[in-house]
């Protein structure tokens, strides 16, 4: 493993130089997301083609196993549920995996650049291809592989839901998490609430995280379902190369353990009767899927 060696630090960033290959990185905290978060260079580092062939998400295998419980739970007659993504930065990969699920799907995020992306997406604008997201989708899905504008068509069902959802700002730390009647929402409580590796970034303690995760909590609808995404075990990521700096951006990230998560959740309501959980512990991430206590 290669020796990381802080060089300096100012106004809670560092400076930081991988003495094996000399490559500068730099260090952010959950404060410095609005400022120098680059949502492309995420994109392009978690989900392009080449970030495909070399390693693939965990969420692209759990959230389309979460996906395929709920819908064969939901009876046909009531498929008209409502999902909200809380910090999906600049993916649309939850409404990739619940386009079949719900009728309508909100996307959320607390950075105006993931959000711009978000939008992009929507009106067809974005320079970048779900291609190779949307095949390992369907390949957990099951069923003959994609071909043509068949990819064309599993998107747009997605944006579909989505615009019948819509885009808008969130903010864990906000005790409404959004600003409902700004947004023109009617719905303040949802029936399935997806959050990914938010908590862990936006949160710098574990009381903001309690905190947070209960205003979660409150937006969904009782006997609703929680999918949550961790990263355990960990304090740092990675969110790629920054185009403006060349530098490889590193956040921290807030220290977790799965028994903690499940303290959180019991306080918060959640019905641990419920609780199933996929995780990979070599990989340091966590997806747990639980109701709501009705």
């Amino acid at each position: 493993m290669a020796f990381t060696k802080i060089l300096n630090s100012k106004s809670g960033t560092k400076d930081v130089v991988n003495e094996e290959n000399d490559e500068d990185v730099i260090i952010f905290t959950a404060n410095d997301y609005k400022t120098e978060f680059d949502a492309k260079a995420y994109l392009n580092f978690y989900y392009s083609k080449e970030a495909m062939e070399t390693g693939t998400r965990l969420s692209l295998f759990a959230l389309p196993m979460f996906a395929h419980i709920i819908k064969n739970s939901i009876p046909d007659s009531n498929k008209k549920c409502t999902l909200i993504d809380i910090g999906a930065g600049p993916t649309v990969y939850s409404a990739l995996c619940f386009r079949e699920v719900v009728e309508k799907i909100y996307l959320t995020d607390y950075v105006d650049q993931s959000l711009n992306i978000l939008k992009s997406w929507q009106n067809r604008t974005l320079d970048f291809d779900w291609k190779y997201v949307i095949k390992i989708i369907k390949r957990t899905e099951g069923g003959l592989p994609l071909v043509g504008k068949q990819f064309e068509d599993f998107e747009e069902k997605a944006r579909e839901c989505v615009k019948k959802g819509g885009i808008f700002k969130s903010d864990v730390h906000s005790d409404e998490i959004c600003d409902w009647d700004e947004c023109g929402i009617e719905e303040k409580e949802f029936d399935i609430l997806v959050s990914v590796f938010c908590l862990e970034s936006a949160c710098s303690n574990y009381d903001e995280y309690k905190k947070s995760l209960k205003r979660l909590s409150n937006i969904i609808k009782p006997g609703g379902k929680l999918i949550l995404g961790s990263v355990v075990e960990d304090d740092t990521y990675n969110s790629g190369v920054n185009s403006k700096s060349g530098k490889s951006t590193i956040f921290t990230l807030l220290h977790l353990t799965e028994k903690f998560i499940k303290e959180c959740l019991e306080e918060v309501g959640m019905n641990m009767n419920t609780y199933k959980e996929y995780l990979l512990g070599n990989e340091g991430v966590l997806f747990l899927m639980v109701s709501k206590k009705i």
